[in-house]
């Protein structure tokens, strides 16, 4: 059972994420909206990993919302972003687990 929801401004290609635990969007629909992405991850459990500033947004005026994994790390070429989440992804799975919101930089990774 997927864990995890990555949102369509990801890449489904990260081989880390190759694994049952991850689902991409795409997966799901091609016309999911922020909201329908929200709703079903509210629905199934599942914590969204995006770079949409739209669901910090959210989640800061929401009461019930899903937990968010928010990469803030820019335009970097796909082998460097495949090579930096799999160095960091272990601190932000264990960062994740205990509050509801990640903000993922290139130089930290802070919970909210």
């Amino acid at each position: 059972m997927p864990v995890y929801i990555l949102d369509e401004n990801l890449p489904s290609t990260v081989p880390i994420w190759n694994d049952k635990k991850f689902i991409h969007v795409l997966d799901i629909s091609n016309k999911f909206s922020d909201g329908d992405i929200w709703n079903y991850a509210v629905a199934n459990k599942l914590i969204i990993i995006t770079k949409d500033v739209d669901f910090y947004n959210r989640y800061m005026s929401s009461l019930n919302s899903p937990k968010i994994i928010w990469f803030r790390t820019g335009n970097i070429k796909k082998k460097e972003f495949y090579k930096f989440v799999e160095q960091i992804w272990i601190e932000i799975e264990e960062m994740i687990h205990s509050c509801s919101f990640v903000i993922v930089t290139e130089k930290n990774i802070e919970a909210l």
